[in-house]
């Protein structure tokens, strides 16, 4: 965005140059989804003069600078937070400049809202749930926020310790820095506990995404790229299957596939077998209208077809080494697997690979599915019941995302994620398309996961019907009692 009004600019100078009798030219260089929601609610090839576009890119939003200053007389604002990742990055306050884009980038939003507000932002990193639960147990309001993993929510908002985001009279969701996808996924009776905007980052780095060894693909003679497929819509398991198969070889020639010797297909996490569900839009929990609750199914015909076809890409030890471990890392790190399956922000442990590589989404079932991103139970923002001034609360939440949105966001992605390679762009262009169509499940959202037990089962074992009947009463039993407290917060 800044490019572009920079350049528009630049075009507004040359024209009104050309009137004049002399001038000097110079510049300087600058560096969804379509499903139905779980929730019961229900070209002119003609070039614009330079004026014209000048005006256009200046009147884009600049939404941080849109936001009213207030005096909120030195307040404090308290995050709790966990303890922080080693090797994610799961924090908001940065406390010294460095040089680093990013990191200097968080110091300056903290800077400036406080400057703008009047306030003192801290962090704390002993433990969120409880930090809230203290806070609202003393009912000192000294948590403005705090920051919860996924399976953890239910629990505090069932037991009343969470307000609802929507409650909070200055937070405008509409806004492009509020995670439309979690809005999609995880709104229950038309309330939303748990807010996903850009202020913290676990729900950008906890995407599940998969990195593609660039030279595999020429080296095998593969035309299409992941990139080219999914741009065409035709990026489907069947293709990605055709793919890994053409690269595998028994590079040492003994007869068998040895991880770390021989060249697989995939390697990495498998993630519950969750991703190319969502990027195909299928679910195991949907909400039933005529139950009034929550169910599971993984006994629908495309659902068990994703996870057949699942189950023979990873599966399979002549194609593929399904782990978590430095072993899975290192075979993509030494061009030793086509794709490795690992969450974004493990783009940090592979900035030492040498080989050109890509980001790519799951594949899906069908070609031409608007499917969504799949992202593996990230932090959650949680206001305190005991919050004593919504809309303050509210007003930072919008001003921290919109710095964020507006000053951040950008050198996150282009400069941070993104390294120096061929592929870069395109991985740039695809997260920045990710990011508005990513997916949060409702078994980590309930803390219930008899549905992913039971997907477990049948992907391994084929017998889908027997997994649904011996989970689906635990299922029923444990949602039964979230549902009924969500009802009455309605």
């Amino acid at each position: 965005m800044k490019f572009r009004r920079a350049l528009a600019l630049i075009l507004s100078a040359l024209l009104l140059c050309s009137f004049l009798p002399a001038c000097s030219e110079s510049a300087e260089n600058q560096d969804d989804p379509g499903t139905k929601t779980d929730a019961p609610n229900g070209s002119d090839a003609s070039v614009p003069s330079p004026e014209i576009e000048a005006e256009d890119e200046d009147a884009k939003p600049e939404y941080y600078n849109m936001l009213p200053a207030e005096d909120f007389d030195g307040w404090k604002l308290t995050i709790a937070n966990d303890g922080l990742s080693s090797e994610y990055f799961s924090g908001f306050c940065v406390d010294e400049l460095t040089g680093d884009v990013f990191n200097d980038g968080l110091y300056n939003r903290r800077v400036a809202v406080q400057d703008k507000y009047n306030v003192v932002i801290e962090e704390t990193n002993n433990g969120a749930a409880n930090g809230i639960r203290q806070s609202v147990t003393s009912g000192s309001g000294d948590v403005g926020f705090g920051y919860v993993l996924t399976a953890s929510c239910m629990g505090l908002i069932s037991a009343n310790y969470v307000l609802p985001i929507t409650d909070l009279p200055t937070v405008d969701m509409s806004k492009p820095y509020w995670d439309k996808g979690a809005q999609q996924t995880l709104t229950f009776f038309d309330k939303m506990f748990f807010g996903y905007c850009d202020i913290g980052w676990d729900h950008y780095e906890s995407m599940a995404v998969l990195f593609y060894n660039g030279f595999l693909l020429v080296n095998s003679g593969l035309s299409d790229s992941p990139y080219d497929l999914y741009m065409e819509g035709k990026w489907t398991l069947d293709r990605m299957y055709d793919m890994m198969n053409a690269v595998v070889q028994d590079a040492d020639g003994d007869g068998k596939m040895t991880s770390g010797k021989d060249i697989f297909g995939w390697s990495g996490r498998e993630f519950e077998y969750l991703p190319s569900l969502y990027s195909s839009n299928l679910r195991l929990v949907r909400y039933d209208e005529t139950a009034d609750t929550y169910v599971m199914d993984v006994t629908q015909d495309a659902v068990m077809a994703v996870g057949d076809k699942l189950n023979a890409i990873i599966n399979d030890p002549n194609l593929s080494v399904p782990g978590r471990n430095d072993e899975t890392r290192n075979m993509f790190k030494d061009g030793k697997c086509l794709f490795y399956s690992r969450l974004l922000g493990d783009f940090r442990n592979l900035r030492d690979k040498e080989d050109d590589y890509g980001i790519i989404c799951y594949p899906s079932l069908e070609e031409n599915t608007d499917g969504m991103v799949y992202v593996q139970q990230p932090y959650a923002i949680l206001i305190p019941s005991d919050c004593p001034d919504t809309a303050r609360i509210g007003t930072m939440l919008e001003a921290l995302a919109a710095y964020t949105y507006d000053n951040v966001l950008d050198d996150y992605i282009q400069k941070t994620v993104i390294g120096k390679g061929a592929r870069d762009q395109q991985s740039a262009e695809l997260l920045e398309k990710f990011i508005t169509i990513r997916a949060f499940d409702l078994c980590y959202a309930f803390n219930v996961f008899a549905p992913i037990d039971a997907y477990g089962l049948g992907v391994k074992g084929g017998n889908y019907a027997s997994a649904q009947q011996r989970q689906s009463k635990v299922f029923a039993k444990s949602v039964a009692k979230s549902v009924e407290a969500l009802k009455g917060k309605g």
